[in-house]
């Protein structure tokens, strides 16, 4: 198990974030996220970038373009 970096986007719930999952992979992270969120957009990062600020950049990046 490794912790990906998930972001969402729930337009349902006026609701965007990040949350760090534990999972086998980035796949099952990003559904983890999803049950969390019905409805939600996501988008996981590599298990290898765990800066904080970086993390906050490209999510900032990734909600300009959904």
């Amino acid at each position: 198990m490794s912790r990906y970096p998930v972001f969402y986007c729930s337009p349902a719930s006026v609701d965007a974030g990040f949350i760090p999952v534990e999972a086998s992979d980035a796949y099952e992270a990003e559904l983890i996220v999803r049950r969390e969120h019905p409805g939600a957009v996501t988008a996981s990062l590599s298990e290898r970038i765990t800066n904080e600020e970086e993390i906050r950049l490209l999510f900032l990046a990734w909600l300009e373009k959904i």
